[in-house]
């Protein structure tokens, strides 16, 4: 499933792609863009503008769409997981800023480019090349686990 989430719904959209889904987030988008790119795109609408879903490529199911009840973001993932019954668990494969596939990088080749202390205690690093952003699963990482573990 492809997503394109509405500003309404910003970190929403960053824990979908930590649990390794297509998810396109553009903060500075109009209703007008969002419904361009997810018509072009056919990506799915995730908003908690009610009226924007009042909008004709809704109601006719040219677009798809999921309006999003609750604004805390527990209960936004918990719907996630029920309405499209799919896995919400870390899967750390895309870039939580941009979107883009992170590519496995070689820890020696790294070692300039982290804190030192990251250098001596993780082994396994992950590159967004459109970002020149490095990943590892430090001690942010138990968090975002347990927010999966939270959902039901």
């Amino acid at each position: 499933m492809r997503f394109i989430a509405d500003i309404m719904v910003g970190k929403l959209a960053k824990y979908l792609r930590m649990a390794g889904h297509d998810v396109l987030y553009i903060n500075t988008a109009s209703d007008d863009e969002i419904i361009k790119i997810a018509k072009e795109k056919d990506r799915m609408v995730l908003t908690r503008d009610s009226l924007m879903l009042t909008r004709k490529e809704f109601k006719n199911g040219t677009i798809k769409s999921l309006y999003i009840k609750d604004e805390k973001l527990k209960n936004q993932l918990e719907q996630i997981k029920s309405d499209f019954k799919i896995s919400l668990e870390p899967n750390l494969i895309r870039c939580v800023e941009c979107n883009q596939r992170l590519t496995g990088v070689e820890k020696e080749d790294i070692k300039n480019k982290i804190p030192p202390y990251v250098y001596k205690t993780q082994q396994s690093f992950l590159y967004c090349k459109k970002c020149d952003k490095y990943y590892w699963k430090g001690t942010h990482y138990q968090h975002i686990k347990n927010t999966f573990l939270d959902i039901s």
